[in-house]
């Protein structure tokens, strides 16, 4: 058996080992749950007389002053004016100005023939890089030392 073996072998034997180790009773009764509250001893508490007193005082209020003014005096809530909105919105009730001729004559179809090129070399490049990795003769193997 090899080494790969073995631990592939040891490492399946303490995964399922483990979860059935820790397993307890979802119903425990309550005179096993008793016996056990009562085996256990008090907790003591190991805390100072100053952590102790502080853990009794009201809790501190971080925030600052004008931020507790706030919380005390709430002030109406901000409201933005109205925007005019992008005339697609259906709040929008503006038309849209008639198309000019110009406007209508451009043949422009938005492409930007620079930046699709250099995409287009750039992954011409990158798989001829792969191409001659992918293809590229292995070194012929070492012989042992000669005497």
């Amino acid at each position: 058996m090899t080494i790969r073996r073995t631990l592939a072998a040891a490492l399946a034997a303490t995964a399922l080992a483990a979860p059935a180790a820790s397993a307890q009773p979802a119903d425990t009764h309550a005179s096993t749950a008793l016996a056990t509250a009562q085996a256990q001893p008090q907790r003591q508490d190991l805390r100072g007389e100053h952590a102790k007193d502080a853990a009794i005082q009201q809790r501190q209020d971080f925030r600052s002053p004008d931020a507790i003014d706030a919380a005390i005096h709430p002030t109406k809530p901000f409201t933005a004016p109205a925007s005019p909105g992008h005339p697609a919105e259906a709040g929008n009730t503006t038309p849209l100005p008639p198309a000019t001729a110009e406007a209508l004559s451009t043949s422009d179809d938005g492409i930007d023939w620079a930046t699709l090129g250099l995409g287009i070399a750039g992954l011409v490049l990158f798989l001829g890089g792969v191409l001659a990795l992918a293809t590229r003769g292995r070194p012929a193997p070492r012989t042992g030392a000669s005497a």
